[in-house]
């Protein structure tokens, strides 16, 4: 450029308070010189000068107009819009090009300048605009224009200035892959794609023994454009790790803490910049349906291809000895304290970057911002917060249905954890779901929290960055659940603001320290989370605990104290004592977190009807103080509201039917924080004890009722005998659909039958059929309908044999046989299952039940059939002449054997239940029986019903109507019963 000519333009133009530039537009070949202007005349009437750029094939006019002697014109800011055009006409004194048809025109100004690149809808028409910000130097913002066109406006892709790099692998033995199958649009599209690489040089055709496919995807920020994507994954799987490390993005952003102009770079298909060793191209070889090629550059997808990159571009700035801009991968941030150091910046980056052959994709930069979104966060001079997009994306996030995506959902919101100050609160509910020994069960507690987690990033918090000139200020402190931290630093009126916030819960062990260990602790985990701001400078401490000001000067600490003082040895800190009340931010956020209805607590009772109250019930005592008309007491730096007796049973009523119904836990978080009254967790755990809404809709975590009463053990063969049924033999089309199996108690011998139903003459059939070999002394049943009719009844009164019946809805007294109907149906499943062809379930039923039989019993450790008859037969698997005792000394054995075990199995069960009796006239309610995913509304437990009579241990008969025999009572397992508490005998203390 012309520096006299322009020193001209520059002169005459500062003379003017605004100006505008017309329109000019250049040949599609110019790029390294743009313009060369003649001078500018001075003359005080509007004039026309026409410049035409000295170059063989430059072919448009630059027109300046200039207007000094109108003044009270409002002053319109200079456009310079850059244009380029196909074709050679010479338009040597061609009317001006005019933004608008006013004949007054004001001179040019080029200074200091904000500009914005757009792409049209091809790469053939490139559009600059330029608006003038001030005239502080005017011969940067021309330079830089043509820096800019001569630097970035081009089409090619740039070759970095480096020794070509290397891709080294872990084995000599090639990759090889078939192509991808592709429709005709894809082929299409990946010829194209391809044909533009090669033209380029970037691929070559190849004849490698290396082959990876290709695929194509979408671009994310371009619509529905596609990318040539190379499938490496096997390639990568062989290529040797680069330890390169990657930048630190809290590093990055610490950087920008001073910067007030921002400009970002990114380049054009940076990857393709770093060129290939030759030795090493065959290695990145890619197929298509019509042809093999490999990359000269280094391509996308290749595991080290971000290492190689990232320590590329680090090298560059580091030569360069770059301290004003910084990289991530291929995004470049230019900071500065002002713009005109800016400019001069960003005309240092582009002669680098025309040194080292860099090129920039413009579409995707942006210049002389005073907020620039980079790395996810938003930069506006010295302070960060996070990107709208991202928060919005999260905000959209529906409510996770597993671990997997709950886990997905906390690792998008950790990235941005400093800038929620209850952090570890917040998410605390959604930990447990993260357990291995929790199930997961998605409730209104962690949809909450989740709702909780959104909400605060939605207000975008806006933090300080950091400032190494700065003092920094350091507020910690404690509670029973998690220790809490907030850095800040002060502005220039010496006004403190948040640079990061830090909190966790505390560990299990660390819940048992001293008030004044927990404190410590706060300020030690504070410092090794803010360790990288603070090593080095001199910080204040602010904490709420008077004792640990002179933590520095305390002799003769011990234990964990003095480990912690050595640990703290190594910081340049002043401790200062500062109140709870006033430490708002750490004080607040260390307590226990509690219902967000709590800011409505408040409300739960009228503060003229508590002032009232307190009157008449006279409340007084030195612990007391009033305010504001109120009694209150103070309790940890909080004042609670002291309720009257009078209106503690509304409070109760309010509280726990505003917030549905909560336990004892969520009531005292609740009601504690506001209110007090002596005995208060005394009286509220009474208070949702006898809630009779509770009673009979909520399933309590404790033991069940009734310890274990085994029927008791048999010696004998046909002392007792057990009939069940199993249902749901839908296998193959056949038509017999249950399984009804006998066990004789004492040898646990089986018999087992097919038939098409349960009814009753099934069962006296079946049973004819046992008797035909012996008749029991005693049968025990469930209390089907069929066993309960009075045929059944006649039948077994015929054969002298007495009748034992299950209690209502509790198998467990028939165990034997349930045992069995498990062991048979698991059999048989596999035994169906293993066979080749189809074939029905009843036709090997009877070779399971032999199987079954003649094998040994797990608790007895003799076959059944050999206690049942004494010897085993001939086709025996273990053969006829066994090794066993004699049968009666087996039958001993065997009765022995199932008492011990009897006893060990009493011993699990009676762990898990307590021992219980009720009285008659003792009220209970009971826990019907629902199948599973039905009657979800439904209360598991029915009203209350008064205890009749006890008929057993465990059984115990209750007024409850039974609907198959129509009678008024029913008898009932005790495990199935519930005390009920009248609401009607609540007592609350009186004190």
């Amino acid at each position: 450029m012309n520096e006299n000519s322009n020193g001209e333009l520059f002169q005459s133009a500062t003379r003017h308070r605004s100006s505008k530039m017309d329109k000019f537009s250049v040949e599609k070949g110019v790029r390294k010189e743009i313009l060369r202007l003649t001078s500018a005349l001075e003359n005080q009437e509007s004039v026309q000068t026409s410049t035409i750029l000295e170059k063989p094939e430059s072919v448009r006019i630059c027109t300046l107009w200039r207007n000094q002697g109108n003044p009270a014109r409002k002053p319109v800011p200079p456009l310079l819009t850059v244009l380029e055009r196909r074709d050679t006409t010479t338009l040597e004194g061609e009317a001006p090009l005019l933004m608008g048809k006013q004949r007054g025109h004001y001179p040019p100004l080029l200074c200091e300048l904000n500009f914005q690149v757009l792409w049209r809808q091809s790469l053939e028409e490139l559009c600059v605009r330029v608006e003038a910000t001030s005239a502080s130097d005017s011969k940067i913002g021309a330079e830089f224009l043509v820096w800019v066109m001569s630097s970035v406006a081009t089409y090619d892709v740039g070759a970095l200035r480096v020794e070509p790099q290397r891709i080294v692998l872990n084995s000599d033995l090639p990759v090889s892959l078939r192509p991808y199958r592709t429709s005709p649009v894809e082929e299409q599209e990946i010829k194209s794609r391809v044909e533009k690489l090669l033209q380029a040089g970037l691929i070559k055709e190849s004849n490698s023994p290396y082959s990876s496919p290709v695929t194509l995807a979408f671009k994310r920020d371009e619509g529905k454009k596609t990318r040539l994507c190379i499938d490496f994954r096997k390639l990568n799987a062989l290529c040797k790790s680069d330890s390169e490390p990657l930048p630190l993005m809290d590093s990055l952003l610490d950087k920008l803490s001073k910067a007030k102009i921002f400009s970002s770079l990114d380049l054009a298909s940076g990857y393709w910049h770093v060129p290939i060793h030759p030795k090493d191209t065959e290695k990145l070889a890619f197929c298509t349906n019509f042809g093999l090629y490999e990359w000269c550059r280094l391509p996308f997808g290749i595991k080290v291809a971000p290492a190689i990159f990232n320590r590329l571009i680090r090298r560059i700035l580091t030569k360069y000895k770059i301290d004003f801009a910084c990289n991530y991968f291929d995004d470049i941030i230019v900071y500065s304290s002002s713009e005109l150091e800016h400019w001069k910046h960003l005309k240092t980056i582009f002669e680098i970057c025309e040194k080292e052959n860099i090129k920039l994709k413009l579409s995707k930069c942006v210049f002389a911002q005073t907020k620039i979104s980079f790395l996810g966060y938003v930069i506006e001079q010295g302070k960060v917060s996070p990107n709208n997009a991202n928060i919005e994306t999260i905000k959209k996030l529906q409510p996770p249905t597993n671990v997997k995506e709950l886990q997905r959902f906390l690792g998008s919101v950790n990235v941005y954890n400093k800038f929620i100050p209850q952090y570890a609160k917040l998410r605390y509910p959604l930990n447990q779901l993260l357990r291995k020994d929790v199930k997961f069960n998605w409730t209104n507690e962690y949809q909450d929290a989740f709702d909780k987690l959104k909400e605060t990033l939605t207000t975008k918090p806006v933090l300080n960055l950091f400032n190494p000139d700065v003092t920094c200020h350091v507020f910690v402190d404690a509670s029973q659940k998690s220790v809490r931290a907030v850095l800040k630093q002060p502005d220039a009126s010496d006004v403190l603001h948040p640079i990061a916030y830090h909190s966790r819960t505390l560990r299990d062990y660390e819940k048992n320290y001293a008030i004044t260990e927990l404190e410590c602790l706060a300020i030690v985990d504070a410092l090794d989370k803010f360790y990288y701001y603070l090593h080095g400078q001199k910080f204040v401490i602010h904490t709420d605990h008077a004792a640990l000001v002179w933590l520095k000067n305390v002799k003769n600490l011990r234990g964990r104290l003095f480990r912690w003082s050595l640990k703290l040895s190594m910081f340049d800190y002043e401790i200062k004592y500062q109140k709870g009340c006033t430490n708002i931010e750490a004080d607040m956020l260390s307590r226990h977190p509690v219902s967000h209805h709590l800011q409505h607590a408040v409300h739960l009772l009228d503060i003229n009807e508590i002032k009232t109250q307190q009157k008449n019930d006279n409340l007084c005592g030195p612990k007391y103080h009033e305010v504001k008309d109120v009694i209150v007491i103070k309790k940890r730096n909080f004042y609670k509201i002291v309720v009257p007796f009078s209106l503690r049973l509304k409070l109760l009523n309010q509280a726990h039917q505003q917030f549905g119904h909560p336990g004892v836990q969520k009531m005292l978080n609740l009601i504690t924080p506001q209110y007090y009254w002596p005995n208060i967790t005394s009286d509220i755990t009474e208070f949702v004890k006898h809630c009779s809404v509770c009673q009979l809709n909520k399933k309590r975590k404790q033991k069940r009722f009734g310890l274990l009463q085994q029927v008791p053990p048999t010696s004998t063969p046909f002392e007792c005998i057990s009939v069940d049924t199993v249902g749901g033999f839908n296998y193959y089309n056949s038509t017999k659909k249950f399984l009804h199996i006998v066990i004789d108690h004492a040898t646990r011998h089986v018999w087992a039958f097919p038939s098409k139903n349960e009814n009753s003459e099934t069962y006296i059939n079946i049973l004819k059929q046992i008797f035909q070999i012996q008749v029991p002394v005693k049968l025990l049943t469930d209390r089907n309908a069929a066993f309960t009719s009075s045929r059944f009844k006649k039948f077994l009164r015929n054969y002298n044999v007495k009748h034992l019946l299950t209690t209502a809805h509790h198998p467990q007294t028939n165990g034997k046989v349930e045992s069995v109907n498990q062991s048979l149906v698991t059999r048989l499943k596999c035994k169906v299952n293993s066979t080749s062809t189809k074939v029905p379930w009843t036709k090997l039923l009877e070779s399971v039940t032999n199987e079954y039989n003649l094998t040994p019993h797990a608790i007895t450790k003799y076959p059944p059939a050999y206690l049942l008859l004494g010897t085993l037969p001939y086709d025996s698997p273990i053969g006829q002449n066994s090794y066993y005792e004699p049968v009666n000394e087996a039958r001993n054995l065997a009765f022995q054997r199932t008492i011990d075990y009897h006893n060990k199995n009493k011993i699990r069960y009676d762990a898990r239940f307590v021992d219980k009796k009720f009285n008659p006239g003792d009220l209970v309610v009971y826990e019907e029986f629902h199948y599973p995913n039905t009657r979800k509304l439904t209360p598991p437990f029915s009203s209350p019903y008064e205890v009749v009579k006890q008929c057993s241990e465990v059984t115990y008969e209750i007024n409850k109507p039974n609907p198959l025999t129509k009678q008024a009572t029913q008898i009932v397992h005790i495990s199935k019963l519930r005390c009920f508490h009248s609401p009607d005998k609540l007592k609350l203390s009186h004190e």
